[in-house]
């Protein structure tokens, strides 16, 4: 009885041991395929949108009606210290501005409807000026792949760590 115990614990390692094998071999084909970056999609460029209002920092209200919130950033809300800073900063680049903007592939609607992506103006990336000037941090979710602009949000972020700049004077 005791060998037969034995066998049938050396077979359940033996089949634990390759299952965990080539579900690991699974999980990590799926997570290099998923790490290089999404294509990301411009507005098509006969199509013009002016920016009409500014809710927040990192929220704004395009002519077409449609809400848009900055990916990869996250701006101070209301009642929070630098909230009217970043706002003015994000009116004072975009307010009454013709842009341009690129959504990454798998990252386009927020769960509020909101279009999400990098919005341009003049060639200037919003989402990393708001950052590099301290007026809004990076947000990165750890199960998801590279975002496009990653490297040079992060970078914008240390700078502004660095130079104490807005959220980051204390």
């Amino acid at each position: 009885m005791k060998k037969k115990n034995k066998i049938v614990s050396y077979f359940l390692v033996l089949l634990l041991v390759l299952l965990s094998f080539f579900g690991g071999s699974y999980y990590e084909r799926q997570k290099v395929s998923s790490s290089s970056y999404p294509t990301t999609s411009s507005i098509p460029s006969n199509q013009k949108l002016t920016v009409i209002e500014i809710s927040d920092g990192d929220t704004l209200k395009l002519s077409d009606n449609k809400t848009f919130r900055l990916y990869g950033v996250n701006a101070p809300e209301v009642k929070e210290p630098l909230f009217e800073e970043a706002k003015a900063f994000t009116q004072n680049l975009v307010l009454g501005k013709e842009i341009s903007f690129e959504q990454e592939a798998n990252y386009k609607v927020d769960k509020f409807g909101r279009t999400l992506g990098y919005v341009f103006v003049d060639g200037v990336n919003l989402n990393i000026e708001l950052v590099r000037n301290g007026f809004a941090r990076v947000v990165l979710y750890e199960k998801r792949a590279k975002i496009k602009y990653q490297d040079e949000l992060l970078t914008a972020e240390k700078a502004a760590r660095g130079m104490k700049l807005g959220i980051w004077k204390n």
